[in-house]
């Protein structure tokens, strides 16, 4: 049999529906196609080497973006692993938002998917535990999981990224938000009464580190990012180093924004 291809159109137009849809720039396409990418590639690769893949995005939103300053909606994260050739065995999408949330029911009900597909209602750090809850079985009976997370900032807690992974078989695609978030409001997060990165790293020690590579002249980006990779190999994956993240940028002004890692 010739090999299938891979998908290019991750990043679809879709008609507008008239529900919410979550407001995006043009570097967005960049993301989508590694979110793309990595769960087609995920989902169909492990098929047959694991009883079941379950999908998991814990910043899910509605389920469709719209290009500012434009018409154009197209496909976000959740309706992408939804829309794959080989599809995951369950899909849990959590948001905080409850219209968000109501948005991509109403969008997922249109597939008729309602047997494997499970919404999470709740900030993904409170509502961990729910979230785990709908993750059929641990790593033991051959269940394996992808992960997006996908914040705005630096509100993801490296204990969430922990407990979902403790005892079970799970890969990360992980957006920090380094540069739109961290870079932007150091001093802020610096300060000792701020709880931001404390949270982040899932370590209160960080700040000694931070001073002594500040005084070297790293930037708070790069010395957050190696920390992140450290933090992660403590929790058993493999340390990635900077220029193994993706970085995205604007697409006008090519300013670089966030990264793409684990």
């Amino acid at each position: 049999m010739t090999a299938r291809k891979k998908r290019s159109d991750y990043f679809r137009t879709v008609p507008d529906d008239g529900l919410l849809t979550n407001p995006i720039g043009p570097w967005a396409e960049d993301k989508y196609r590694y979110v793309g990418m990595y769960a087609e590639v995920f989902a169909t690769g492990m098929k047959n080497q694991w009883q079941r893949r379950v999908y998991l995005d814990l910043f899910a939103g509605p389920g469709y973006s719209k290009l500012r300053g434009t018409d154009r909606i197209v496909l976000g994260s959740p309706m992408i692993a939804l829309s794959l050739p080989d599809p995951f065995d369950a899909y849990v999408f959590a948001d905080e938002n409850p219209t968000a949330l109501e948005a991509l029911k109403t969008r997922v009900d249109r597939l008729e998917r309602h047997n494997n597909v499970f919404l999470v209602p709740g900030d993904a750090n409170t509502a961990v535990g729910d979230i785990l809850e709908r993750v059929p079985g641990k790593s033991g009976e051959k269940t394996l999981s992808f992960c997006f997370l996908d914040p705005y900032k630096l509100n993801i807690h490296f204990d969430t990224v922990r407990r979902i992974s403790d005892g079970r078989a799970v890969d990360f695609l992980i957006l920090l938000a380094l540069y739109v978030d961290a870079n932007r409001n150091v001093q802020w997060y610096v300060s000792e009464s701020n709880p931001t990165i404390d949270r982040f790293l899932g370590d209160g020690t960080w700040r000694v580190r931070w001073k002594v590579a500040e005084q070297r002249g790293e930037s708070i980006v790069t010395f957050l990012a190696t920390e992140y990779s450290s933090r992660m190999a403590q929790i058993g994956y493999l340390p990635m180093a900077l220029k193994d993240m993706v970085k995205v940028r604007t697409h006008d002004r090519r300013l670089p924004l966030y990264y793409l890692a684990f």
